[in-house]
């Protein structure tokens, strides 16, 4: 779809990592900033399309993400 893809540009020394907002791989110079999805970072143009489409699948089914699971005593 629409979006562009980012230089990271960071010093050698940098030790802050980045990653995939869908599926978590490293990022390691560059990332893809799709425009439908503000905010996050992806490794690559189709993992931004994988997350349109489920989500848009997920909308059609009238799926819902399913809630955090609580852990007891926190």
């Amino acid at each position: 779809m629409s979006g562009r893809t980012v230089l990271i540009e960071a010093p050698w020394y940098e030790t802050r990592i980045t990653n995939c907002s869908f599926c978590g791989i490293m990022i390691a110079r560059q990332y893809w900033q799709d425009d439908q999805f503000e905010g996050e970072r992806f490794c690559t143009e189709a993992c931004a399309d994988v997350k349109r489409r489920l989500e848009r699948d997920g909308q059609r089914t009238g799926q819902r993400s399913a809630p955090a699971k609580r852990r007891a005593g926190g």
